[in-house]
């Protein structure tokens, strides 16, 4: 066993350190790590107020979470440049074709 006697010093210089190491292991593991990027149509800082507005209202993501059901496969989704971006008639304006919103009406053959 160690001999060594548990001061109130010795507490407070380990515990001193550890934000240090806390902060440098942060610093490490964020190191070099680029977040991937997704493909964004409509920049929402261009559109109006309204624009984002029925955006927002209409949960509109540019990502949908069920890929049967994208504006790609939309009845109000037309193909535009560039790829995968294209318009949509319900916003007026471009969307991604993964997207999605809550007024997504599959396509007829």
């Amino acid at each position: 066993m160690n001999n060594q006697k548990l001061t109130r010093r010795s507490v407070l210089e380990k515990s001193a350190a550890l934000p240090v190491a806390g902060v440098a292991l942060f610093a490490l593991t964020a190191c070099g790590e680029e977040k991937p990027k997704g493909l964004v149509c409509a920049d929402p800082n261009s559109l109006s107020m309204a624009e984002n507005s029925l955006r927002t209202s209409a949960h509109y993501v540019e990502k949908s979470a069920d890929a049967a059901k994208t504006c790609s496969v939309c009845s109000f989704f037309a193909a535009g440049e560039p790829p995968p971006c294209g318009k949509c008639e319900i916003f007026q304006g471009p969307v991604n074709a993964g997207g999605h919103c809550d007024s997504w009406a599959k396509k007829e053959a």
